[in-house]
């Protein structure tokens, strides 16, 4: 009989994915219930990116459940190889042209990049003709890095309002990128600052038609190496990638 050839680094590789999302998964959990918060209260995106669809699909049968990708003709592909795996739910987390909005409203759960005023008219229009809503997140650029797209915080409350007031988009929350740093903690500024702003946001706009109740904003924030920090400053949704499925190729 023949016997299986050895395992090669492809195949340990994927073998050990499975260990490597409960350990996230133990991870998040335990970072929760010491800042007095319930696990279920995180949702742990998959960052898939770069990623080959048998390594999303192993994931899933692992239990995963939310993957994140940022670029839509990936994303389209991925989509359609996938169509089988029932209750995949899609997070498009790169900065969208505005002449793609139309592919992805209605078939991801959350845009988290909202970043700029005519990229929003562009999606609202767009919703609008497709008849979708589409649950979105503010992108802020805190520490306005010229690298990094999103709005400042100080124009946080007038780009909230045009997303109040655009039909098919409905404000979830808000979403950063803080500045790369090797240690985790230099993250927890930025933050304890996206949780400020939320804070500060959830009270100036009370009341208004589609603004989320106070206790329900979303904030997307944290990655590999800081989603621990990221859950002890509140936040909602982390993005991991690279802790999940291994560096990229």
């Amino acid at each position: 009989m023949t016997q299986p050839g050895p395992r090669g680094p492809a195949s340990e590789h994927a073998a050990a994915l499975p260990d490597r999302l409960a350990d996230v998964q133990a991870r998040i959990a335990a970072a929760a219930t010491d800042h007095g918060r319930a696990p279920a209260d995180v949702r742990l995106i998959a960052v898939s990116k770069g990623q080959p669809v048998a390594a999303i699909e192993a994931a899933w049968t692992a239990g995963q459940r939310d993957f994140g990708e940022n670029y839509v003709q990936e994303w389209q592909a991925k989509a359609a190889a996938l169509a089988h795996l029932p209750d995949l739910r899609w997070h498009f987390l790169g900065h969208l042209q505005r002449n793609k909005g139309k592919l992805v409203l209605g078939r991801v759960a959350v845009l988290h990049s909202v970043d700029d005023m005519v990229g929003i008219d562009a999606l609202a229009r767009a919703a609008h003709e497709a008849h979708v809503a589409q649950d979105v997140c503010l992108q802020i650029n805190l520490a306005e890095e010229t690298s990094k797209r999103g709005c400042t915080a100080d124009d946080a409350e007038l780009f909230c309002d045009v997303l109040l007031r655009s039909p098919g988009l409905r404000l979830r929350g808000l979403m950063t990128l803080p500045p790369p740093r090797d240690a985790a903690e230099f993250a927890r500024p930025w933050f304890a600052r996206l949780r400020t702003l939320r804070d500060r946001l959830a009270r100036t706009l009370a009341g208004r038609p589609g603004v989320p109740p106070p206790h329900d904003w979303w904030l997307s924030m944290g990655m590999s190496g800081d989603f621990e920090v990221a859950i002890a400053e509140g936040a909602t949704h982390v993005r991991v990638g690279t802790a999940i499925f291994g560096p990229r190729a």
